[in-house]
């Protein structure tokens, strides 16, 4: 029985696995290219010399910030052409993002040739882009001349100044700034058709940031606005690190929003406005996600920004910083102010109302006074207990 055992044995080390073993000898990729369309699809080429007959062949590929690996089968011809089409209208791709791709053959004698990787950058080329570079920032736009470019470099320079002055963060590695002709061409680029008050957007993850300037007498206002704006989500994305997604909307968005160099002109009226009507949401309602519709998302920024301008004058860029520190670490919403800046979230927000609006100013105060009420009651209950008890007995 033993032996029949370590012939068993013997035998499974002698064959081993059939894991075909890899080479590169006898297969070379001399030649790749890539062809696409935005939005519409992708061809992958390749030309192979090979010694050895071709059995099957596949190309993987992984777009930037993506976990996921995309894969397909790759027709090859007698002359070793090879090629794949991906079609983009039923499986899309992060617009401006860069994508990794290689080959992997595998060979009539069972031996796989795996290619090294290659990449190319996913624009929008469906327009011919005009570039300028200034580092860290490299614009890009297809409509107006070389002075609007460098429009956009001056306002990028000016907004990273704000920020290092707001909250002294680093600056960015490189960010690419897209700017389109209007909103309707740029939503379309990023298949957000369902949100048409969006202006701009940015992926921070890719350091790229999307713009929408139309031509006319407000476009460098809006150039002001937009650009600081979408810059503060890369640095503070870059700031943050994995906890990124911890960041209360509210602090992420209200930050963007003091950082612009023009401020939108109508958060007051529309403030003030809300206040009236006591439709103002709860802070703590705009701490994972803003309202989809463009009223009530407005709104949100309104009272984001409001809000956290006031926490920047109450408790400085230190605070803030020690804020972003606590949220870094991954603590959630109301844990994180309330250790960063000492108050709960809700006491915040009535002290924030109360300065801005002038509601409840005595409220406020009492509701701020009211755990040192407490204390005070509970201090002075003792001496006045035993001072009753002691009359009693008289």
């Amino acid at each position: 029985m033993h032996r029949w055992l370590l012939s068993l044995l013997l035998t499974s080390v002698l064959l081993g696995t059939r894991t075909p073993k890899r080479v590169s000898a006898d297969v070379q990729v001399i030649e790749t290219s890539v062809d696409y369309l935005f939005g519409d699809h992708i061809t992958f080429l390749a030309t192979v010399k090979s010694d050895v007959p071709i059995e099957k062949a596949w190309l993987f590929f992984r777009p930037q910030g993506e976990s996921d690996t995309l894969s397909g089968r790759l027709n090859v011809n007698s002359q070793g052409e090879a090629f794949y089409k991906h079609d983009l209208t039923n499986q899309s791709i992060r617009a401006f993002s860069t994508i990794i791709y290689w080959f992997e053959l595998t060979m009539d004698d069972g031996k796989i040739y795996t290619s090294p990787e290659y990449s190319f950058d996913y624009e929008d080329n469906r327009y011919n882009w005009q570039s300028r570079e200034s580092p860290p920032f490299r614009v890009h736009w297809y409509e107006g001349d070389i002075i609007f470019g460098q429009n956009m470099l001056d306002v990028a320079i000016l907004g990273l100044n704000g920020i290092q002055s707001l909250l002294s963060l680093s600056s960015p590695k490189h960010v690419d700034i897209y700017a389109y002709a209007n909103s309707k061409e740029m939503q379309a680029s990023l298949q957000l058709s369902s949100h048409t008050w969006v202006g701009a957007h940015t992926d921070p993850d890719l350091g790229v940031m999307v713009v929408s300037l139309p031509a006319g007498p407000e476009q460098r206002l809006e150039m002001e606005r937009q650009i600081p704006h979408e810059l503060m989500h890369i640095l503070l994305y870059e700031e943050i690190g994995p906890n990124y997604g911890k960041l209360p909307v509210w602090l992420n968005e209200g930050l963007a929003s003091v950082n612009e160099l023009y401020a939108n002109p109508d958060y007051l009226t529309l403030l003030d406005n809300a206040q009236k009507n006591k439709t103002l949401y709860p802070i703590s309602s705009l701490c994972t996600t803003f309202p989809r519709d463009a009223s009530g998302a407005f709104l949100a920024y309104a009272q984001a920004t409001s809000f956290t301008r006031y926490l920047h004058q109450q408790y400085g860029s230190s605070g803030l910083h020690d804020l972003l520190r606590q949220y870094a670490d991954g603590l959630d919403c109301e844990r994180g102010i309330q250790v960063a800046l000492g108050s709960t979230l809700t006491q915040l927000e009535h002290q924030w109302r109360s300065e801005y609006f002038g509601e409840n100013a005595f409220l406020t105060a009492l509701y701020n006074l009211l755990p040192w009420l407490v204390l005070l009651v509970a201090a002075l209950g003792v001496p006045l207990g035993l001072t009753i008890r002691g009359l009693r007995r008289l």
